[in-house]
């Protein structure tokens, strides 16, 4: 699957779709998908899936997976934040 051609003559929505039903096939429940598609960049989450498919591992779930937590333990914690949790004033 080549999702670089697709990121360029597609809308953010049709991405957003096609990475959801990608992270499905991957035996990824729902709620997962969803938060993950919300909390993370898109094209993050497109690169992750074009690095597994090219690795084809046996469980793509948690290659997919672990490939997310190691982005966000190096290049920092970007995500938003749930929207029901209360902010933490630092004063």
């Amino acid at each position: 699957m080549i999702l670089n051609e697709e990121r360029s003559n597609s809308s953010y929505h049709l991405r957003r779709k096609k990475v959801e039903e990608i992270l499905r096939q991957y035996d990824i429940s729902v709620g997962l998908t969803k938060r993950t598609v919300y909390r993370y960049p898109l094209k993050l989450l497109e690169h992750l899936i074009e690095e597994t498919e090219k690795r084809q591992p046996q469980n793509p779930a948690d290659y997919f997976l672990n490939g997310l937590k190691r982005s966000r333990v190096k290049y920092g914690d970007f995500r938003r934040r749930d929207r029901k949790r209360k902010k933490v004033l630092d004063y």
